[in-house]
């Protein structure tokens, strides 16, 4: 994280400001990694390190998605984990009414109803867009924070540009390519 949004939102913490804009403390955001299954064609992610490349080499890391809170924070809200077995598909979504639309779907609570991570639910305190989009061939869900992977993805891959899932604080370009 750079260090002019690290001290401004040090400074927005310590002035006691109470707005739209009070930030969670960034010392506690931790990475989201980004793995993905080419045998499966599925993206996972995980603030758990211990998770990462979980599956041995069949879900290589591809790097940090972005930087999350495990426990909420000022202006945080749930984000949530839910998997299909049958698609094969990890889903990720901050809101109740998809994530209970989907269970009735078959989808299952990987987290035993408990959010996964902490996110932003609107683009304050240096945060940016974490872009969700959707393969309806593959049935794989992709995230990411990059505007130039998102393009990628929709004008080469298939997918389509769904929403923005919610707001991550950025990683930097080392994190991002080396998953530090």
């Amino acid at each position: 994280m750079s260090a002019t949004l690290l001290s401004v939102a040090v400074s927005a913490l310590q002035s006691g400001r109470r707005s739209s804009e009070t930030c969670g403390d960034p010392a506690n955001a931790v990475p989201f990694y980004r793995s993905y299954s080419p045998t499966d064609v599925d993206h996972y992610y995980t603030a758990g390190p211990d998770f990462v490349n979980r599956f041995d080499s069949g879900w290589p890391l591809q790097g940090v998605a972005g930087f999350v809170f495990l426990t909420q924070e000022e202006s945080t809200v749930p984000f949530y984990h839910i998997y299909s077995r049958t698609a094969t598909d990890n889903y990720y979504t901050i809101s109740t009414t998809e994530r209970d639309a989907a269970l009735k779907n078959g989808y299952i609570n990987v987290t035993n109803g408990d959010p996964l991570t902490y996110i932003y639910p609107t683009q304050v305190c240096g945060s940016v867009p974490f872009y969700k989009l959707y393969n309806p061939t593959k049935l794989d869900n992709f995230y990411t924070t990059s505007e130039s992977e998102r393009l990628d993805f929709i004008a080469s891959q298939g997918y389509i540009d769904v929403e923005i899932a919610g707001y991550v604080l950025p990683a930097t370009p080392f994190h991002t390519l080396f998953g530090q």
